[in-house]
């Protein structure tokens, strides 16, 4: 199995916190959002992982390098990530996603458990998800005896949406060798070749459940924890849902609260210790 982790979004709702620093690279105890990633992606046994960047992108590529402990990383660039959304980013991917895929958002912390629960699961396609809530937006899915139905786009969803059965996507997908090449992968070239490079990649996965050429399971949470950080009252939650377990993996120097530790490498950033390439 290989990750893909998408990373190259702007983290425009973290300023000033992402001026001058990519939203991977934001700090949760004292450590960058994609290290834990990446641990997590170790201790399980993947050991290839494609990381697309854009925003500030050469300052990740020097933050880790094209290793991180048993870890292989390949780095591909969206250079147009100011115009483009994660449909097109994911695209520029395609040529590295010749195996079964393990799909990545770069603004997740999870318990790495549930990545070994998707290497163990015996659907060959899965969406691991969550019951949701009124605190959640974003894409949801409702399924059936463990597959999924339909996927509902956050813009799909009208005054009066039932949510209800719906269950909340957590942006973490596991996909087959067979899905990628025969299905997903010619879904996506077509998007973007129509020029539709503005879209979520969730759209192509909705169109093919709803096609019925996916069947997707789904993989509930349960006691697994997890939470996505777009906003600095989503790092302060993260703080609290992970309080202990994620600080005690840290091997590096002592961090002293999300927002500073982040600052002071966004000013180090600032002042010339990572150069652009």
């Amino acid at each position: 199995m290989k990750a893909v982790i998408l990373a190259a979004g702007q983290g425009t709702r973290l300023r000033p916190l992402t001026n001058h620093l990519p939203k991977c690279l934001v700090e949760v105890h004292g450590k960058p959002l994609l290290q834990y990633q990446l641990e997590s992606l170790e201790r399980v046994g993947i050991r290839d992982c494609v990381i697309v960047v854009g925003y500030l992108g050469h300052l990740v590529e020097r933050r880790f390098g094209r290793r991180f402990g048993s870890v292989r990383i390949t780095y591909i660039t969206n250079e147009i990530f100011e115009t483009t959304n994660n449909i097109y980013s994911l695209w520029l991917a395609r040529r590295e996603m010749n195996d079964d895929v393990l799909l990545l958002e770069c603004d997740l912390l999870f318990d790495e458990d549930l990545l070994r629960d998707l290497k163990l699961s015996l659907c060959p396609d899965v969406a691991v998800v969550d019951g949701f809530n009124s605190s959640m937006d974003g894409t949801v899915i409702l399924a059936q005896e463990g597959v999924s139905t339909s996927m509902v786009l956050k813009s799909q969803q009208s005054t009066g949406f039932n949510y209800q059965s719906a269950l909340k996507t957590v942006n973490i997908y596991a996909l087959c060798r067979d899905t990628m090449g025969q299905k997903f992968l010619p879904a996506l070239d077509n998007y973007v070749t129509q020029g539709l490079t503005n879209e979520f990649y969730e759209a192509v996965i909705a169109q093919l459940i709803a096609q019925g050429d996916l069947q997707l399971g789904v993989h509930l949470t349960g006691t697994r924890k997890w939470t996505e950080i777009d906003t600095e009252d989503d790092l302060r939650r993260a703080e609290r849902i992970f309080p202990d377990s994620l600080q005690g993996r840290y091997t590096g120097p002592a961090g002293s609260g999300t927002r500073e530790a982040t600052e002071r490498m966004a000013a180090t950033t600032a002042t010339g210790r990572f150069r652009q390439t």
